[in-house]
């Protein structure tokens, strides 16, 4: 296959220089070919040796030849994009495969994350000898600024990206040597960015047909969305692209349904109370705290207040671990949480104000 992209690489490179050098004597050959065949037509038919039809008919003509051989260098431009969009796809198809793993998950088990590095280049790194560990069914709350890199740490739990030093336990086995589908049927990650597609609301929640009727309205009651679709069509309500029809905290709780649906052993939650009203976030928070009773719960968020009644909490800043404890405990130490908590309080006490 790599062999295969450089040969295309190689002819088309020749082929896009070719199209620079024609495209520079094309344009000379259009204007110049336009210019010179109405200024002859018009010597000409001063001199009488054209007739006024001759004459409008090599002008219109020019002016055709003209507009045809500037369409041809259009076609050009959009082949040299379709070059450069080529480029960038045999990338990717260059990329190595990866292996897939092939343990399964032996559940309970604890998420454990020692001295981890990551960083997309060599000029940025993102995560510093990161070290947690998450215990079954702990209510575990991850905070810090934006950019901090909270989500990265979910990412490489979840096996988009790949940690360059350090280990990831899920159980007894590093995250690599885990079977993707077997880790996605007991794990569960849910971002602030719900994806909604346009069809019924029967086809956003159970796009495999594999619920009852029942099981769907359950959920919708949990996280408070029967009484408005019984108000609409039901199960059959007709969602917009991208849920365009409902506000933010519904666009939310949909979400939050689709989670529950799938009743995982282990929920990451990144920054899903976001972008929400108060009401919304309340209700959301309260089914994510009565769901960590029973299940992990990782709760990625900015905002202090959503992890108050965490087990534990992870302080992220610049990338490193900077403090870990409870709520109370941290506050106790007085040290960023507690700087960032009171500052958070007194935005939102002034905002009410």
């Amino acid at each position: 296959m790599n062999q295969e992209a450089e040969n295309f690489r190689r002819v088309t490179m020749r082929v896009l220089i070719m199209q620079l050098n024609s495209i520079s004597v094309m344009d000379i050959v259009a204007y110049g070919g336009a210019g010179l065949g109405s200024f002859f037509a018009i010597m000409h038919f001063q001199d009488q040796t054209l007739s006024l039809f001759g004459a409008l008919f090599i002008l219109l003509v020019s002016f055709e030849f003209f507009i045809l051989l500037r369409q041809l260098g259009s076609f050009f431009h959009i082949a040299m994009n379709g070059i450069a969009a080529s480029d960038k796809i045999f990338k990717i198809l260059d990329l190595p495969t990866q292996q897939q793993g092939t343990e399964t998950l032996s559940l309970p088990c604890p998420i454990t994350l020692e001295h981890v590095d990551f960083q997309y280049d060599e000029s940025r790194s993102i995560l510093k000898d990161i070290s947690l560990q998450i215990q079954p069914q702990q209510f575990i709350g991850i905070v810090g600024e934006s950019g901090s890199g909270k989500s990265t740490i979910a990412k490489l739990i979840m096996g988009y990206h790949r940690y360059q030093k350090g280990n990831l336990y899920i159980g007894k086995h590093q995250r690599h040597e885990i079977n993707d589908h077997d880790f996605m049927n007991h794990v569960m990650y849910v971002t602030h960015d719900p994806m909604i597609w346009k069809g019924t609301l029967r086809d956003n929640l159970d796009i495999f047909s594999q619920y009852s009727d029942e099981q769907l309205w359950n959920v919708l009651e949990k996280v408070r969305l029967a009484g408005f679709f019984r108000e609409q069509d039901g199960l059959n309500t007709f969602l917009l692209e991208s849920g365009s029809n409902l506000s933010g905290g519904q666009k939310q709780r949909l979400n939050l349904a689709r989670a529950l649906l799938k009743d995982c052993d282990i929920y990451i939650f990144d920054e899903a109370t976001s972008n929400i009203d108060v009401e919304s976030e309340n209700h959301i928070l309260a089914m994510i705290q009565e769901l960590s009773k029973i299940k992990t719960v990782i709760f990625i968020t900015h905002r202090l207040k959503s992890v108050v009644d965490c087990d534990n909490i992870y302080v992220i800043q610049k990338g490193c671990l900077v403090e870990q404890g409870t709520h109370f405990a941290l506050m106790q130490q007085k040290g960023l949480y507690h700087t960032m908590y009171q500052t958070q309080q007194e935005l939102e006490v002034y905002s009410y104000e």
